[in-house]
């Protein structure tokens, strides 16, 4: 071993030891600091509301065109394609759509359930009861308000009323029926049910917030919609059912 090599080696090892005289006192400190970090990050990973995307696409033909055009003509057609493409989004993501859309569904209300750490939105099945206008025409918002389900009593508690399943329920001027999932586990307890009661145009200025339109390429006349939502199955029917009014829509 030359000198330089005995040297070098004994340089490392003494920076290593001193390192290690330095900061090993403090390994309690490290391992507290640690396990808070880790602490933290769990609690805001499980707080934070889960978002998962719904995707669906549809193509678009242009009635202008004809089965004898030639392809150089077609080729020349990339513009008009992509003006009907920009004018068919902005079909797909107008207020009239997505207020039949939610109109249709009865969107209008949601459920939701506000857990220790984080608020859930409850959807179909996994819903305990659902709100149901008699007369749409008279949906006003009405706010948020907090229920508790009496399965047994077979009764719902909301704006200090108790009333039966099946029977209606005012709220901000508008009588809603409440109705009972029948697939809903009832065996679940600790629950703090709330529902908010929107006006129609305001739950679909909500969903045409959430929702992204556009074009698969440049020259394509496909366009891929996507819808945000905390509740996979939601996200579904949405665009299901915008496609249905969209397609009858376009018939009328």
């Amino acid at each position: 071993m030359s000198d330089q090599q005995f040297f070098k080696e004994r340089t490392e090892s003494n920076l290593l030891a001193q390192i290690l005289q330095r900061y090993l006192p403090f390994w309690p400190l490290f391992l507290v600091t640690t396990a808070i970090a880790l602490g933290t990050s769990w609690l805001y990973l499980r707080s934070q509301t889960r978002i998962y995307v719904a995707s669906a696409k549809v193509l678009l033909k242009d009635p202008q065109k004809n089965g004898g055009d030639s392809k150089v003509l077609d080729a020349l057609n990339i513009f008009s394609e992509k003006k009907i493409v920009e004018n068919e989004i902005i079909v797909l993501r107008s207020s009239s759509i997505m207020e039949e859309v939610v109109d249709s569904l009865n969107l209008y209300v949601s459920v939701y359930n506000k857990g220790k750490v984080r608020v859930e939105e409850l959807y179909g099945t996994n819903c305990p009861v659902f709100f149901r206008a008699v007369d749409k025409s008279k949906i006003k918002y009405g706010g948020r308000y907090y229920f508790s389900v009496d399965w047994k009593a077979g009764t719902v508690t909301i704006n200090k009323q108790t009333i039966p399943f099946n029977s209606t329920v005012n709220i901000a001027g508008c009588d809603y029926q409440v109705i009972p999932e029948p697939s809903y586990n009832r065996s679940l307890s600790g629950k703090n049910y709330y529902a908010e009661f929107l006006d129609i145009p305001s739950a679909a200025a909500g969903l045409i917030g959430d929702l992204k339109a556009s074009a698969t390429s440049n020259t394509s006349t496909v366009i891929e919609l996507k819808l945000e939502t905390p509740v996979p199955q939601k996200g579904t029917d949405v665009l299901n059912k915008l496609f249905e009014v969209y397609n009858d829509n376009a018939v009328a």
